[in-house]
């Protein structure tokens, strides 16, 4: 039912008409058509670039509707009176302790009962009108406490205060409209141009986004610590810079390489270790980096030497590294997987190198600000959204993926690593040239992602699941089971 839906869904979305669909429970596939939908409604009128912030804002619209009529439905289970103050206070202790987070609990419940969400999508010359339905009414105290909560996010700029005041809301809820309000903030949308209202039977919860936007740069003394930071760190040392340079050199000499890089015994070690690893050995091992060298090539030295250099630096500066360094390790052994399976070899190695470097962006933001990594990761986590970037970007104004492209353009990285660096969480703002390479790292980070549980299979673009000839939930499984056995093989 699904599957025949997009089709008609997708038609009268490039024919630029209305969109509507209607459901009682927020499913899986219902989370992936709803992403979807916003996706190429965004592309239509170019503005992908406020996906993920129109995704966020749109879910936890819809998840606030599914939470009005699943307390609606728990009261009538319970025989409880919802407009019956006293009643209310009791349900509402036992609908949080029962239901909120886990609203499986009551599905059937659900599915049984007469409450339902309408979702729509329209536009005009000058707005796109995104509207969440339900047909459970507010009550005045419900509605005074949004209003309070929308109050508060627009008299605060910081988003240190108002995370500050609304974090103890009672509910829990109060910190889901604040984020709205910084999201719109962010994206510069006027915030008349989100209203949640309820005439006592239906509750209607709109975002409109103009055609014409301009997002609002966010200062903060978090960004200008990062930035500073980003400004001191050292450039590539003179002689890894030339060593660089003879590499990408159509004259290029391995005698001279070779004998400069015996010069730095680091250096020396990774490239004999490569040479020693499971993709290069041949008939023997060898201890002699020129041999090494010839039997890696110019092209994979010129990735150690990228490599080896940046963790060198980074290694060094940072006490946080490690445990990013582990997590890219895995994305770059993904990603050269993914790229190996679907026949795109000329770009193995490349991918491999943009998923090991991947992070390096968030290497600093943990070492220079723990506490708002951690907040930022609560926050994350405990409103589904899909990726640290837009928390980050309201937030701080500057997002680990920003930071990763600054030092990348410092370090004078290839075009292709820092694309990737900078687009591995907006795979689908990429131009055509570096689709294949940021796609492969997106799909690659998203599954390390998932054994962690930090983001989910539902959150996995459509269109990039696509390009692997996936069409469903089972295919992105399947193939993310596929990877970690190849990563349990290779590393036994």
């Amino acid at each position: 039912m699904i599957n025949e839906q997009k089709k008609l869904i997708y038609d009268n979305i490039n024919s630029g008409g209305p969109v509507k669909i209607s459901f009682k429970y927020i499913s899986d596939d219902i989370l992936v058509l709803v992403n979807s939908i916003i996706a190429r409604v965004l592309a239509k009128y170019d503005l992908l670039y406020i996906l993920h912030s129109a995704l966020t804002i749109v879910r936890e619209l819809l998840v606030n509707a599914l939470k009005a009529n699943a307390k609606r439905v728990f009261f009538i289970k319970n025989g409880l009176d919802i407009t019956n103050s006293e009643e209310y206070l009791k349900g509402l202790s036992l609908f949080k302790e029962h239901i909120i987070g886990d609203f499986d609990f009551i599905r059937q419940d659900i599915l049984s009962s007469e409450y339902s969400i309408l979702f729509s999508v329209s536009a005009d010359d000058e707005n796109i009108n995104f509207v969440v339905k339900n047909n459970a009414g507010l009550l005045e105290s419900e509605q005074s406490r949004i209003n309070k909560r929308f109050a508060i996010a627009l008299q605060n700029e910081n988003f240190g205060d108002i995370y500050a005041q609304i974090e103890g809301d009672n509910e829990g809820a109060g910190l889901g409209i604040a984020l709205i309000v910084m999201f719109l903030k962010s994206m510069g949308i006027p915030s008349e141009f989100f209203r949640i209202k309820s005439d006592g039977n239906v509750t209607v919860s709109s975002l409109t986004i103009p055609r014409q936007i301009k997002p609002v740069e966010i200062v903060s003394r978090i960004k200008t610590r990062i930035l500073l930071e980003v400004k001191g760190i050292p450039t590539f040392p003179e002689n890894v810079t030339e060593l660089i340079e003879m590499c990408l050199s159509p004259e290029a000499d391995i005698n001279i390489i070779a004998d400069k890089i015996k010069r730095d015994v680091a250096l020396s070690s990774d490239v004999i270790k490569l040479a020693n690893s499971a993709g290069f050995v041949t008939i023997g091992k060898t201890e002699d980096v020129q041999k090494a060298i010839v039997k890696i090539g110019l092209k994979n030295l010129y990735s150690v030497l990228i490599a080896s250099t940046a963790r060198k630096i980074l290694e060094t500066r940072y006490s946080r590294f490690e445990e990013i360094w582990e997590h890219c390790a895995k994305v770059a052994f993904y990603s050269k997987a993914l790229a190996m399976k679907y026949k795109l070899n000329s770009i193995a190695e490349n991918v491999y190198m943009a998923g090991l470097l991947h992070d390096i962006g968030s290497v600093i933001f943990l070492s220079v600000d723990m506490k708002s990594v951690r907040r930022i990761a609560d926050i994350v986590k405990n409103h589904e959204i899909i990726t640290t970037n837009i928390m980050e970007e309201i937030s701080i104004g500057i997002s680990h993926s920003e930071i990763g492209y600054l030092v990348s353009k410092k370090w004078n990285f290839p075009d292709y690593l820092s694309v990737a660096i900078k687009f591995h969480h907006s795979p689908l703002v990429v131009e055509d040239e570096f689709k294949d390479i940021v796609y492969i790292v997106y799909l690659a980070n998203a599954f390390t992602l998932i054994e962690k549980r930090t983001f989910y299979y539902h959150y996995i673009e459509e269109d990039i699941l696509a390009r692997f000839n996936i069409y469903d939930l089972d295919g992105a499984t399947s193939l993310h089971k596929y990877l970690m056995k190849e990563f349990e093989n290779r590393t036994r």
